[in-house]
């Protein structure tokens, strides 16, 4: 597999991440740490849930989350739900609160799976989650980042990009970001020299950089993407997915560039991002009663009236019942030693 140098060029200011050696497998545990009760549906009767949201309010986390809420009330009855917004450390925070709670239900969050994955991978300060032991319970959404370039990049496709002699500058939103890891992976595993400017202060930032023609290229989950160069001439050149998306349906999946084995470590990161917005419980949770849970959130998730509320705020909700949830997770357990020598490089 070619391998070429990814150059990294921070902005002024910028503290550079650490690289750790360790890389949590993804999987499930359950059924351990609590007793279960005699009935577990009926436990959450008179009780409040929180939902805990790593970011701040009125970003797409959040929105997620907090139109859910009522929904979930109708799946469970007698209960309570309430969202509590927990930002600070490009999610850890909030993420590391949702890991550290009681294990009995009444703590749930909404993560970033691909954040918290390269988070422990490379060994981020602040880290205190093993991504091994969370109990999941489904999917809200994958919102699948595209790649994109400047109308005048004089890049019109990925393979143009791949092709270049010359390094395509990138811009993203922060050095340990999820799309900072997924920029250094994909030209690793395709040969390309990527030059990563990286310090803007978020995806929105970094889009107007290129949309201006400070970088040629960027990489932003399609909703928020999409929202922002619609009209501008940008082209769309890859969706880091495993599956095709419906509104994008002639822009090439990253899968299907390189050869066999660089494909097969490409589907293993476009399989991270398959399970991007994931319900979680803290690890240990009794098995019964987490199932409950699952199924009210899926009911929720999968509701009418939270599907049309959610396409009204722009959002595409993609609800994944917890079983199929877990057999992702294994696959991706599967295969993430494929990108551990990335990273860790």
């Amino acid at each position: 597999m070619t391998r070429r140098r990814v150059r990294r060029r921070m902005l002024s200011g910028l503290a550079a991440g650490t690289m750790g050696v360790t890389l949590g497998a993804c999987g499930q545990t359950g059924g351990e740490g609590t007793d279960s009760a005699e009935d577990p549906a009926a436990f959450f009767d008179g009780e409040t849930i929180t939902m805990v949201v790593p970011y701040n309010p009125g970003g797409g986390f959040d929105t997620f989350v907090r139109l859910l809420e009522t929904h979930l009330e109708d799946e469970i009855e007698g209960v309570q739900v309430n969202v509590k917004n927990s930002p600070g450390g490009g999610s850890l925070i909030g993420t590391n609160e949702i890991y550290q709670a009681e294990p009995d239900g009444l703590t749930i969050g909404l993560i970033n799976y691909p954040g918290s994955m390269f988070a422990e991978a490379t060994g981020t300060d602040g880290v205190s989650f093993d991504n091994s032991k969370w109990t999941f319970l489904a999917r809200l959404g994958a919102i699948n980042p595209i790649v994109f370039t400047g109308e005048d990049s004089g890049y019109e496709s990925f393979q143009q990009m791949i092709d270049s002699d010359e390094p395509i500058t990138f811009g993203i939103g922060g050095r340990g970001s999820d799309a900072y890891y997924a920029t250094v992976i994909m030209a690793e595993v395709l040969g390309f020299d990527a030059e990563i400017i990286a310090g803007y202060g978020g995806g929105e930032e970094a889009d107007a950089a290129l949309l201006v023609g400070e970088v040629d290229a960027s990489i932003n989950s399609a909703d928020a993407a999409l929202t922002r160069i619609e009209g501008t001439g940008a082209h769309i050149n890859a969706l880091i997915s495993t599956q095709p998306n419906e509104q994008l349906p002639d822009v090439p999946l990253i899968t299907e560039f390189g050869d066999a084995e660089q494909q097969e470590v490409l589907s293993a990161l476009a399989s991270i991002y398959d399970l991007e917005r994931l319900l979680v419980a803290p690890p240990g949770m009794d098995e019964e009663r987490a199932q409950v849970l699952a199924d009210a959130v899926f009911a929720a998730a999968s509701s009418d009236g939270y599907v049309q509320e959610m396409e009204a705020a722009g959002l595409t909700p993609s609800p994944m019942e917890r079983a199929e949830v877990l057999s992702l997770v294994e696959d991706v357990n599967a295969s993430i030693d494929l990108l551990k020598p990335i990273i860790e490089e």
